[in-house]
């Protein structure tokens, strides 16, 4: 079988931090013994094609480098527009190369799995040159976010409801996707997962007095509740640090915050990391937490059970698909106080703490290996393809 992935987010070069569970999913399928490859957008600095092992990958031109501002940061395409006017105008020469791409490079290929809808609008609009079936799984921000925006909720639903099958992170993604029409039976759960040789288990002896943080420095990943929330947990606890890790267009706002509440001391900001130097420091921290109040699923968060590093996070999206009472504890979004006493707890009970990171490893490698993730993406591929020699 020959399988091409649509997405518009895959990381720009080898060893790039950028969503490396789309390659890892592509990894994982090419293990089955698949032909793959991946169509995406390109991005300053990034070759237009090349191979990632026996993967083949090609990028979209859609403008002058200079004005390729889509994924300026990691935070995706609806993010981008809150940046001003040029990112929402450099979607529609984007919307056009990326479809050009996909009719020119799905040619001959048996199926398209298209990463976030976009792609998938993509995919639609180019089935008259391609002319194969496609799936799409659909990340989080592109449903979370465009169904409240009227003109272009309306183009991700045809692309959506003309799919052959809709794969979802979560039972929340799910439920949140039939909105625009799908019928439920027409989507299938399967999270994310990770490269758990990329992230080993941390040994208790080398775990630091410090809790960290992963993803875009933007609102809706609830880094302002952390912040305060820690403000509470060294009135205790003195000696914790937090570590964010991650770049974004609010980075500003939330340093202005920890100097205003005299926490330079205990929060450091340091910037976006490797995917190396990330599973370092998740192997070294006490705990990850996610303080969203958006989230498709939060792929750090199984990185993190991975490590042995238990989890705080929002009761919100696929959180609680990822976050069991056995491996972390979950908060109310937007709780400061909640945060702070689930923090606290796990630095002060340490028969909690070792349990739970115990835990989290063998849940990781029972429910979140890509292996037997793309196994599961492969079964719907073979079901898409049945139905249509009926």
């Amino acid at each position: 079988m020959k399988v091409c992935i649509a997405t518009t987010n895959f990381p720009r070069w080898r060893g790039d931090f950028r969503v490396p569970f789309i390659y890892e999913a592509a990894r994982g399928i090419s293990r089955h013994g698949l032909q793959v490859r991946v169509l995406t957008m390109h991005t300053p600095g990034a070759s237009t094609h090349e191979f990632f092992g026996d993967i083949e990958v090609f990028r979209a031109k859609y403008l002058p480098e200079n004005m390729e501002v889509l994924q300026k940061d990691a935070s995706g395409i609806p993010e981008a527009w809150r940046r001003g006017l040029l990112p929402k105008l450099a979607t529609i020469p984007f919307l056009i190369s990326f479809t050009n791409l996909i009719g020119k490079h799905a040619k001959g290929f048996d199926i398209i799995h298209c990463n976030w809808s976009l792609s998938g609008l993509a995919a639609y609009l180019s089935m008259f040159r391609h002319k194969a079936p496609y799936v799409i799984t659909v990340q989080g921000s592109d449903i979370f976010k465009t169904i409240h925006i009227p003109v272009v909720s309306k183009f991700i639903g045809v692309a959506l409801r003309k799919a052959e099958h809709i794969i979802a992170l979560s039972e929340d993604l799910k439920s949140a996707t039939s909105q625009f029409g799908v019928p439920p039976e027409k989507i299938t759960v399967i999270p994310n997962g990770v490269n758990i040789d990329q992230f080993p288990m941390g040994e208790r002896s080398t775990r630091k007095t410090q809790i960290l943080f992963v993803g875009s420095l933007i609102e809706r990943k609830g880094v302002n509740y952390l912040i305060e929330a820690m403000g509470i947990v060294t009135e205790k606890h003195p000696d914790y640090r937090l570590i964010l890790v991650g770049e974004g267009r609010d980075r500003n706002n939330f340093e202005k915050m920890v100097t205003r509440l005299g926490l330079e001391e205990t929060i450091v900001f340091i910037g976006t990391q490797s995917q190396q130097m990330v599973s370092e420091l998740l192997r070294e921290s006490r705990l990850l937490v996610l303080p969203s109040i958006e989230e498709g699923q939060g792929v750090v968060l199984v990185e993190a059970l991975a490590s042995g590093t238990p989890c705080v996070g929002s009761r919100v999206g696929g959180i609680p698909d990822v976050i069991t009472p056995d491996v972390g504890q979950l908060v109310e979004p937007r709780d400061v106080q909640g945060l702070a006493a689930a923090i606290n707890r796990y630095i002060e009970d340490d028969v909690m703490w070792k349990n739970a990171s115990q835990k989290a490893r063998e849940r990781v490698e029972r429910e979140y290996d890509w292996f037997t993730l793309s196994e599961k993406m492969i079964t719907v591929y073979h079901q898409v393809l049945n139905k249509e020699k009926r």
